[in-house]
C-alpha cells in the first residue's frame, strides 16, 4: 500500500504545501498567500491565523487534487521563515500578531544585549545580537507591552505554532532555537546563563526538539478541520533555510550552497562547532552538523528592482542583454547592499552603490553589473568563511537566479567553483519531506533518503573570465571599505531632514 507525507513550507508571502509519495516524488501541491502588516517603518507583522488558514486550504486542495486517502498519509511536518516571535496565552490563543524576521523594532533591545552581555552571547550561542532574532523581539514586548508579556504563557516560532495547532503541544525545533540567542549551540538546549542575563522568563520558552523528532500525533480538532487521520505523526520541522539545505542534498562537511532568490543566502555544512559570530550559525537537521551562513539580503530582488526601473517585463530579455554585454564591455562595480546587511557585514546603514559609470554606459552593461555585484557579495561571504578555516569543496545552487544560465555562469566565474544545479528546485518542501520520512521511519537515515537526489546541470568557471573577476573582486572589497563610513552619514542626514 502506498504511503505519503505532507510537507508544509511557511514562507514570508505564502505557504506552499506539498504531498510526496514514499519515493519522495511530488504527488500534488498547493499554495496560499497572505499579507504582511507594516504598522510603522521597520515593523513587520503577520496574523498567525492566516498561516493556519493557509495550511487548511492548501491541504484540502491537495487531497482533492490527488485523491489520496488521508489514512495513507503517515507524517506531517513544517518548515518556516526565521526568525519570529509569537506570544500565546494560557489557552494557547495568540495575544498579538507575530513579529516576523523583517521586523527591526527591537534595535535598542539588541543593542542592550550586545552592550550588557555580548561576549557571553557570542561564546555560548556563537551568534551576534540582531533585531531580527527571537530574544530581542521578546524583550521588546517585555519592555513595551508589559501587560501582554505578563499574560504570555509561551513564545513560539511560525512552524512551532503550526505544530501546536496540529498536536496541542508547544515546541521549538533545534534549528530555530539556534537563532533565538538563548540556546547553547554546543548542547542544543536552552542556556540558563543567557536566559538569566536577558531577563526573559524561562517558563515562557517551549521544549526544544530535534528537527526529525515526532512532537505528537494529529489531535482530534485539527484532524476534523483539515481532513486528515487523527494520530498522524507530526515532526518538529525546521527553519526554511535548513530544510532547503537538506533538500539540496547537503549532509557532509565542506558542502556549500547558494540560495539565490529575493535574498541571496550562502552557507556551508561544517562538522566543528561554529565560533565566528560574524556569520549566522545554527544546527543542521543532520545530527552532528552545523550550518554557517551569510548572504546578500537584497540579492535577486536588486535585479528585479532594476528590471522594473527600466520597464522591462521579460527576464529572458534581461538574460539576453546581460549576455550581449559581455564581461568586458564596461568595467563597473555594484555594491548590492540595498536594504542594509546582516551577516557577515552587519551594516544596517548600507545601501546599494554603482561605481565606474560613464556617458557610454548602457543599460545592458548595468544589468550585467548588478548580476556581477550580487555574485561578488556571495564571494565575499565564502572568502570570510575560508579565512576562518572552513573548507568549501562544492557548491549547489538553487532559487530563481539559478534559472538564468548566464547568471549562474557569472557566479561560477566569480567564485572560481563548479556550480551544481539540483534536479528538484523546490528544495525547502523536499527537505522537510526528507525530515518527515526519516522521523517516521520511512527511511533509516538521511543518506538513504537523499539517494533520490538528481542533478540537472552544472557550470564550470572559465579561466580567462575568472582572472578578470579576481582583479575586480579586490576593487569590490576596497570600494565597500571606502564608502562604509558614508552610509552612516547618509542615514544621519535622512533622520535629520526627512523627519
Amino acid at each position: 500500500m502506498p504511503k505519503y507525507i505532507l510537507s508544509i513550507d511557511l514562507g514570508t508571502t505564502s505557504t506552499k504545501t506539498v504531498l510526496f509519495d514514499d519515493k519522495l516524488k511530488v504527488v500534488a501541491s498547493a499554495k496560499a498567500e497572505y499579507p504582511t502588516v507594516y504598522p510603522r517603518q521597520g515593523w513587520a507583522e503577520q496574523n498567525p491565523e492566516d498561516w493556519w488558514e493557509a495550511l487548511v486550504s492548501t491541504t484540502a486542495e491537495i487531497l482533492k487534487k490527488s485523491g489520496v486517502d488521508p489514512v495513507d498519509i503517515v507524517g506531517i511536518g513544517a518548515d518556516s521563515m526565521s526568525s519570529m516571535a509569537l506570544p500565546l496565552d494560557k489557552d494557547g490563543l495568540p495575544l498579538r500578531n507575530g513579529l516576523i524576521w523583517l521586523d527591526r523594532r527591537s534595535q535598542s533591545e539588541s543593542d542592550w544585549i550586545r552592550a550588557s552581555y555580548g561576549d557571553l552571547q557570542k561564546k555560548i550561542n556563537s551568534n551576534d545580537s540582531d533585531p531580527s532574532n527571537f530574544a530581542p523581539k521578546v524583550l521588546w514586548m517585555k519592555n513595551n507591552e508589559r501587560d501582554l508579556y505578563n499574560k504570555t504563557s509561551v513564545f513560539l516560532h511560525c512552524n512551532g505554532y503550526l505544530v501546536y495547532r496540529l498536536t496541542g503541544i508547544m515546541s521549538m525545533d533545534l534549528s530555530e532555537a539556534g537563532m533565538s540567542q538563548l540556546c547553547d549551540i554546543r548542547t542544543g538546549q536552552w542556556s540558563d546563563e543567557l536566559i538569566t542575563a536577558s531577563g526573559i522568563d524561562r517558563s515562557k520558552l517551549p521544549e526544544i526538539f530535534a528537527c526529525t523528532d515526532v512532537v505528537g500525533g494529529l489531535n482530534t480538532a485539527a484532524a476534523t478541520v483539515i481532513g486528515l487521520k487523527e494520530g498522524t505523526p507530526v515532526i518538529a520541522g525546521a527553519m526554511d533555510n535548513v530544510s532547503a539545505t537538506l533538500g539540496l542534498g547537503l549532509r557532509h562537511d565542506g558542502q556549500a550552497y547558494i540560495s539565490a532568490g529575493t535574498a541571496t543566502n550562502a552557507g556551508a555544512c561544517v562538522a566543528s562547532v561554529p565560533s565566528d559570530p560574524t556569520m549566522l550559525n545554527y544546527h543542521h537537521a543532520v545530527p552532528g552538523l552545523y550550518l554557517v551562513n551569510g548572504g546578500v539580503d537584497y540579492g535577486g530582488a536588486g535585479l528585479r528592482w532594476f528590471k522594473s526601473l527600466i520597464e522591462e517585463e521579460d527576464f529572458a530579455e534581461i538574460d539576453r542583454l546581460a549576455e550581449e554585454a559581455g564581461y568586458l564591455e564596461d568595467v563597473l562595480l555594484y555594491l548590492p547592499y540595498m536594504v542594509g546587511q546582516r551577516a557577515p557585514l552587519w551594516d544596517p546603514h548600507s545601501r546599494a552603490a554603482a561605481f565606474g559609470m560613464n556617458p557610454d554606459t548602457s543599460r545592458k552593461a548595468m544589468i550585467r553589473m548588478i548580476m556581477e555585484g550580487i555574485a561578488m557579495g556571495v564571494r565575499n561571504v565564502f572568502r570570510l568563511m575560508e579565512e576562518k578555516g572552513y573548507t568549501i569543496d562544492e557548491i549547489v545552487m538553487t532559487g530563481g537566479c539559478a534559472n538564468s544560465p548566464i547568471w549562474t555562469q557569472i557566479f561560477s566565474d566569480i567564485l572560481e567553483k563548479t556550480i551544481i544545479l539540483p534536479g528538484e528546485m523546490d528544495v525547502a518542501p523536499l527537505g522537510t519531506a526528507i525530515m518527515i520520512a526519516v522521523g517516521v521511519g520511512l527511511y533509516p537515515d538521511f543518506d538513504s533518503a537523499l539517494a533520490i537526489q538528481t542533478v540537472r546541470g552544472s557550470h564550470t568557471p572559465d579561466t580567462e573570465r575568472s582572472g578578470y573577476y579576481n582583479a575586480l573582486f579586490k576593487a569590490f572589497v576596497n570600494l565597500y571599505k571606502a564608502v562604509g563610513p558614508v552610509y552612516k552619514e547618509l542615514d544621519e542626514i535622512r533622520e535629520k531632514f526627512q523627519s
